[in-house]
């Protein structure tokens, strides 16, 4: 009887008012302690699944080649068709690299975040931030991962409108724009109600998560559809070498690296018998996705930004590559490989576009009613509208992503990829063993550095763009 109000006491705990992250921590690893013990009953002891919710522990586990497929999706398929407005920026021959510096700055953060995961036997990042730098930490890190997801989404919606008027590239659609019609707010509107909406409301995880094949075939395409174009075309007479706004393109570059609000999750997904095993695993996923990464964005960064120059070398490269009404680039959609690309990278921008919904709503629900509250239906189907109209609304003024993907890199990426994860590593460098002088050195260095790179980014910008 005793044993029974001790588990009834537990389940009232875990469903009332909000516990905020830090009191639940301890609270799971107090119940997962208890509920391991002798005094643990068979007999009157909750259902597995029950447990694992409330304590935490999981056991779902995926494979290593899974789990690199997944993340490599990820991180191309978010800034992809911007790669070439980065180069657009920095020139060819500052671009290459920069974009490795990214590359492997992104690579050691993510090392960083998962050390410090596996170091607090906490897997989830908003949590983690609590733990080390209390509510502040846990809003900062909320507000970035809300910005940067916001950012996405909206470019996956001028994405798709773009993309479905080079698919169809009628006269009827010649016709419209000639006659002012606004066919960009029709089809950002009619994509949005009919599958965007849908999807962000009602679809799982499980259902989008079969979209990863589509993305990295249409990615495929789409690079060997822009290396075909560049090797028919005229040669140019010259191509710059470095721009003049860099650091405008370092913030897209950051954007289309930065993973980390995934690392978390897919670092407690890998198989491990011990810490070692699942910190080597984690190692070797990270490692080959950031790689796998930067060789799609160099291919198609380089060959994009070629192909938006013409004959005298003058260049005019928008923020989507497969932008249907570029002048150069727009004959890509009088071909069939063009338009197999544009209609793949259609369909994985709807697709994608629910998955960082998914992660704006959870995050939402979680700053509002703690780890284990949940709104009621109503409200949460509101909450994802709000989500969907908060998007749609810069989606149709908007007609170019790449600004609006620099200021995300800016805003949030350089926080949530390199400032936040740095500092949740030095802050916890004496848990676990003491971290060496030279990590310490080296990570207060990156900090400092990656400060004074997201203000130098904010004045440039501010200067480049007037107006998103």
């Amino acid at each position: 009887m005793e044993m029974s109000s001790v588990k009834l006491e537990a389940k009232t705990v875990s469903k009332s008012s909000p516990l905020h992250l830090k009191s639940s921590y301890e609270f799971r690893h107090l119940l997962a302690d208890w509920s391991n013990s002798d005094e643990f009953s068979s007999d009157d002891e909750m259902g597995s699944e029950e447990r694992t919710q409330l304590t935490g522990a999981s056991k779902e586990t995926t494979t290593v080649c899974k789990a690199y497929f997944n993340l490599t999706v990820c991180v191309v398929a978010s800034a992809l068709l911007s790669i070439p407005f980065g180069f657009d920026k920095t020139g060819w021959l500052g671009g290459i690299p920069l974009l490795a510096c990214v590359g492997l700055l992104v690579d050691y953060t993510s090392l960083c975040l998962g050390e410090t995961c596996m170091k607090l036997d906490v897997y989830d990042y908003q949590e983690i931030c609590e733990i080390s730098f209390g509510k502040f930490g846990r809003y900062i890190q909320a507000t970035t991962q809300l910005s940067l997801s916001l950012s996405l989404m909206i470019s996956y919606q001028i994405i798709s409108a773009d993309n479905l008027m080079g698919i169809l590239r009628t006269d009827w659609v010649k016709n419209a724009l000639i006659s002012s019609i606004p066919l960009n707010t029709v089809l950002v509107l009619l994509l949005t109600t009919v599958v965007i909406l849908p999807l962000s409301s009602f679809a799982t995880l499980k259902m989008l998560g079969y979209s990863s094949m589509i993305s990295i075939v249409s990615i495929l395409i789409l690079a060997l559809s822009l290396v075909y174009f560049d090797i028919t075309r005229e040669p140019i007479n010259t191509i710059d070498r470095f721009g003049g706004e860099v650091l405008t393109g370092l913030g897209v570059f950051a954007t289309g690296f930065v993973c980390h609000q995934i690392i978390t999750p897919t670092l407690q997904s890998l198989p491990g018998d011990n810490v070692i095993a699942k910190k080597g695993n984690y190692h070797k996923v990270v490692h080959l996705a950031i790689s796998t990464s930067f060789i799609f964005f160099l291919l198609v960064g380089l060959t994009g930004y070629y192909l938006c120059h013409d004959a005298e070398g003058v260049r005019n490269c928008p923020g989507n590559i497969l932008s249907w009404n570029n002048p150069d680039v727009g004959s890509i959609a009088g071909n069939c490989y063009g338009k197999i690309a544009m209609g793949m990278f259609l369909i994985t921008a709807l697709v994608a576009y629910p998955l960082e919904h998914f992660s704006c709503y959870n995050t939402i629900c979680r700053l509002l009613y703690g780890e284990w509250g949940q709104p009621s239906k109503l409200l949460g189907l509101t909450i994802k509208l709000m989500l969907v109209v908060s998007t749609t609304v810069p989606a149709i003024y908007l007609d170019n992503i790449g600004p609006l993907l620099a200021w995300a890199g800016n805003l949030a990426a350089f926080p949530l990829g390199f400032i936040i994860p740095l500092s949740l590593a030095l802050k916890n460098r004496s848990v676990g063993g003491q971290t060496s002088l030279f990590q310490t050195l080296l990570r207060s260095a990156l900090l400092v550095v990656s400060i004074i790179l997201m203000i130098l980014q904010t004045f440039q910008n501010c200067s480049s763009f007037e107006l998103l």
